[in-house]
């Protein structure tokens, strides 16, 4: 498809098609002249990732292009940029995604992660997590190791079934639900794959924090009306 059409298919302006060229996010199409390129369904699904990156995460352009970059490296694994678009999801920074924490860790993570069978691994979120623990602790509000497994053995099933599901295929053709541009029955691509996980962590995020304060609300009532 031309540029147009491109534009029309994945409800994107021809200026965005072209900045997102030029900063290296989107790849150039098989060019056809001097000024007119064939572009490919690959590109239509580069083009949502963008939009699910830009829109529901709120992913800076230095930072789209970092994830991309792994993405199109056939020598890196998937989960590498899962762990980067992740990180975006949960507002960190690529640079984030890995690494030792800055502290000394507490110890109660690596419990959690051997109490739920999770791989002893540095990650962003991990490194969150110990800082996230360390801010409750200054703040009087400490978290015990049965609070922390109890949330965690809660969100251990929902997360399996998050994974499990952004690397099925499409039901049909234009998935509404999940958004993808593939055939139904094909095997999403890396950019799919990767844009079902930031946008369902970007939604189930907020489905369980308003589901917990929906909770709180309903004991509440009922332990004032007992």
């Amino acid at each position: 498809m031309l540029l147009n059409a491109l534009a029309e298919v994945s409800n994107t302006t021809t200026a965005s098609i072209k900045f997102y060229r030029r900063e290296g996010l989107l790849p150039a199409g098989t060019r056809l002249t001097a000024t007119r390129q064939d572009y490919d369904r690959g590109h239509v699904e580069r083009l949502q990732l963008i939009r699910v990156l830009r829109e529901e995460a709120g992913a800076a352009i230095p930072d789209i292009r970092a994830l991309v970059t792994v993405i199109d490296d056939p020598r890196r694994p998937l989960v590498d940029a899962l762990e980067i678009a992740q990180a975006l999801a949960a507002g960190l920074s690529p640079a984030e995604a890995g690494g030792p924490p800055e502290h000394r860790e507490d110890p109660m993570i690596r419990e959690l992660l051997t109490q739920l069978g999770w791989p002893d691994v540095a990650s962003g979120p991990r490194r969150a997590l110990g800082e996230l623990l360390e801010g409750m602790r200054a703040a009087g509000s400490p978290v015990d190791r049965g609070v922390l497994l109890r949330y965690g053995r809660a969100l251990d099933e929902l997360t399996r079934a998050d994974i499990a599901g952004i690397h099925e295929p499409a039901q049909s053709s234009g998935d509404s639900l999940s958004g993808d541009a593939g055939g139904a029955g094909e095997t999403p691509s890396r950019d799919v794959v990767v844009a079902r996980a930031v946008r369902g962590m970007v939604s189930y995020n907020r489905l369980t924090r308003v589901l917990r304060v929906l909770g709180h609300v309903s004991h509440s009532v009922r332990a004032a009306g007992s």
